[in-house]
């Protein structure tokens, strides 16, 4: 997938240079000679990326011990491989085994469908087939499909054809992408959950898949449950060192707390500002300050996770 991401991106460049042509054997020419430059640079990124996360997820594999680690260097065979470390996920609301399978096969058509219409650019790309467009200084040579059916009328299937593999394409990559989606959010939640909904953006949306793979292959995996019900503890850590870190008797706001200095109110010892919002329905003679009723269940805004 990502060659054809990397493919794109020499020719938006070359959209924004000035190219100039006298004739339509040129502009043919021009539009050829710019697609091989295409092809040529998009294939040496694409092998790097697929070199650098074939290491990235070998590293990986073999930690895991998964005896086809090799399978990190094919294409289609990384997808799989990072679906099976991935491990199991929720795919439409159904618990998927084998999503590195299902991504592998949904790219493989993408693959093909792309590889059709490259094909159809080179056959179609020839002098006789362009003609002069636009208006006053705004001249430009470019494919006209009337020409191809009138040289060549039998093969006019092959613009029809060219225009509903356009539309297919883009539709095709917005199913895959949800595969994609779905596939590294689980992958980065096991290996870099920290953020990873950033990683799943880099490697589904952008072809640098290869590099970040690279980046996390030292992470050992981890559960992402258990992660975020650690990170909302210490967040609650550090509210409770900040807010309720006075000692009884000298707390600067105990003149407003309803009672004397004493603090009778509070005989429990919990200086949580928001202990009458504990939900525990306690009328603030003590029991307040302890824990609500069912204290061993987990408030955590992330517990669904």
């Amino acid at each position: 997938m990502e060659y054809f991401d990397w493919l794109s991106v020499p020719q938006i460049v070359v959209n924004y240079l000035n190219l100039t042509v006298d004739s339509a054997e040129q502009a043919a020419a021009v539009f050829q000679r710019i697609l091989m430059i295409s092809a040529i640079v998009a294939a040496a990124l694409y092998l790097a990326g697929l070199l650098c996360g074939g290491f990235g997820l070998m590293k990986m594999a073999k930690r895991e011990g998964i005896k086809y680690w090799w399978l990190g260097f094919l294409p289609f065979g990384n997808t799989y491989l990072t679906g099976k470390l991935a491990g199991e996920t929720r795919l439409f609301g159904q618990k998927c085994k084998r999503i590195g399978l299902y991504v592998m096969i949904v790219e493989i058509v993408y693959v093909l469908i792309q590889t059709a219409l490259l094909v159809i650019s080179f056959v179609l790309n020839h002098g006789d087939f362009y003609e002069l467009k636009g208006e006053g200084e705004y001249l430009y040579y470019d494919f006209s499909a009337e020409l191809f059916k009138m040289y060549y009328p039998e093969y006019g299937w092959l613009v029809t054809m060219q225009s509903v593999l356009n539309y297919i394409a883009y539709a095709w990559w917005l199913v895959l992408l949800l595969f994609m989606c779905n596939l590294f959010t689980a992958f980065f939640r096991k290996y870099y959950a920290r953020s990873p909904f950033l990683m799943t953006f880099l490697c589904a949306l952008l072809p640098v898949r290869g590099f970040v793979l690279l980046a996390v292959r030292n992470n050992r995996p981890v559960d992402y449950a258990d992660y975020q019900r650690r990170q909302y503890e210490e967040m609650r850590r550090q509210q409770q060192q900040q807010y309720g870190g006075y000692e009884q008797g000298n707390r600067p706001f105990s003149d407003f707390g309803g009672g004397s200095g004493n603090n009778s109110g509070n005989a429990s010892g919990n200086d949580d500002p928001f202990s009458d919002f504990n939900g525990s329905g306690s009328d603030g003679s003590g029991s307040g300050g302890g824990s609500p009723s069912g204290g061993s269940s987990n408030d955590s805004p992330f517990s669904d996770f």
